[in-house]
């Protein structure tokens, strides 16, 4: 057996260290993501009270089709399958678009 691993060579890295450090990777990344979905959920709530959740809809709109026919030609361009979660995320926000398209204007 030539070729060991660095861990199975007696390095002085220990799985204790390397489960730390992934531990603490998620945790920033399990942060980062909450704060995220804070700040979009607090900017949703700040149009809305003020009417301007609508115009903020219609310029999303267009960003979010875009980037979901980006990926879409982009996976199959590559010879992916799927599109992973940003794609499905983006394919949520377009469904939602389109099945709540004219109901800002229905309800004034």
């Amino acid at each position: 057996m030539e070729h060991v691993g660095y861990l199975a060579e007696g390095g002085d890295t220990n799985v204790g260290e390397i489960m730390n450090i992934l531990l603490v990777r998620f945790g920033v990344m399990a942060a980062g993501i909450a704060v995220l979905v804070l700040v979009v959920f607090t900017v949703a709530v700040v149009l809305k009270r003020k009417g301007k959740l609508g115009s903020a809809r219609r310029y999303v709109e267009p960003l979010a089709r875009g980037y979901v026919e980006n990926r879409a030609a982009r996976s199959g361009r590559d010879g992916r399958r799927g599109s992973g979660w940003k794609g499905a995320l983006a394919k949520g926000v377009t469904n939602y678009l389109d099945d709540h398209a004219g109901r800002d204007d229905r309800r004034r």
